[in-house]
């Protein structure tokens, strides 16, 4: 166990058109009262930097943002994809994969933005976008996963599996009530992602890379959630019991 104080969690940032680093306040708040620290990375880090950086903090959280480029998983892009921060995915990119193959393992928390690009850093790849890319086989309609009603307010369910560290985490509970603020999502996962959630239109809304003992990404906002959901709470306070170990 660690001997230190509260454990230290790096968030990634995102970028504005005047040059601002910023992320949501929601993270940081239920990150601070989950126990932990979180500090906001810069964007441009070298190969060096990454290595320091992984040492250093106790885990990692990748936060929601703006779409991944689509060469970076083999794909041109096509006219419904939406803003791109190439430095951001390069960041995300090789902290992912440097974390994949840490010794000893840290704990990574991906959430919305976050879970696609784990998945594109583990060899998947994405819907650039569900309403021009994505049928279900079944013919079921398509949920709106882009919801206009504000962030606390759940809307739409999704279906955990139960042989998931996700299934445990929330108690037991096989179904979820979540938020959706996403135009793309996992389409093929890459090489060690466990679907661990899906919704009733077979989107995937949540999978564990198993190399890790933590590692899990959500497609929805449960920061926005925290307040009101324990579930939702709980899969914070999971994350910070992770890095205190």
């Amino acid at each position: 166990m660690r001997n230190h104080g509260k454990p230290v969690v790096a968030v990634t940032p995102s970028t504005e058109n005047n040059g601002k680093y910023h992320v949501s306040v929601p993270y940081f708040d239920v990150l601070e009262r989950a126990g932990v620290i979180p500090v906001l990375l810069p964007m441009h880090l070298d190969d060096n930097d990454i290595e320091q950086v992984v040492n250093i903090f106790d885990g990692f959280l990748f936060a929601g943002g703006c779409d991944v480029l689509p060469s970076e998983y083999g794909e041109e892009t096509v006219e419904a994809c939406g803003e791109i921060q190439p430095q951001r995915d390069k960041l995300e990119l090789a902290l992912f994969r440097r974390l994949f193959v840490l010794k000893p393992a840290k704990p990574v928390l991906a959430i919305c933005r976050g879970i696609q690009v784990m998945n594109v850093a583990a060899g998947g790849n994405l819907y650039q976008d569900i309403a021009a890319q994505y049928a279900p086989d079944d013919g079921k309609t398509v949920l709106t996963h882009r919801q206009e009603q504000p962030s606390y307010i759940p809307t739409h369910h999704v279906t955990v599996a139960k042989d998931t560290l996700l299934y445990g985490i929330i108690g037991g509970m096989s179904d979820l009530y979540v938020n959706s603020h996403h135009h793309q999502a996992v389409k093929k996962p890459g090489a060690g992602m466990k679907i661990s959630a899906v919704s009733s239109d077979g989107i995937i809304e949540a999978m564990e890379y198993e190399g890790l003992p933590f590692c899990i990404g959500v497609q929805w906002h449960p920061e926005h959630l925290a307040a009101g959901m324990p579930e939702q709470m709980k899969i914070f306070e999971a994350f910070a019991a992770a890095c205190r170990k």
